[in-house]
């Protein structure tokens, strides 16, 4: 993509953020990893959002749109099922298998909650 990923701690209201102009994503190296993976993927949808011109929308729309691309991303459905049965839907422990963070999952949970109702 193009995109150089540094290193910048942040004051704790963000994880990471990307810089269209010097196309650069910096996430915060005092996460866990699990963090660290999310919030990469995030920060690198926001570049693929700015290269497709997604930019024009509301900050609002485009974060919106921007977690639930990172959570599809991240998530299997398959393993998603798998540890929703194995964990009895606990979101803390089903994040840990998963390899995410609670929010993540969280977001896939709105998305597949706004579909199946979309569906019905």
């Amino acid at each position: 993509m193009g995109v150089l990923i540094e290193d910048r701690k942040f004051d704790g209201s963000q994880c990471g953020e990307y810089d269209p102009i010097t196309r650069t994503a910096y996430i915060d190296p005092t996460m866990s990893m699990e963090q660290r993976a999310c919030t990469l993927q995030h920060e690198l949808i926001h570049a693929k959002h700015f290269d497709d011109g997604l930019r024009l929308l509301s900050r609002e729309k485009e974060e919106c749109l921007t977690r639930k691309e990172t959570a599809l991303a991240l998530i299997n459905p398959v393993d998603y099922m798998h540890a929703e049965d194995l964990y009895g839907g606990e979101p803390y422990a089903m994040a840990q298998e998963l390899g995410i963070t609670v929010s993540v999952l969280q977001d896939y949970r709105h998305w597949l909650h706004d579909n199946l109702t979309i569906s019905s």
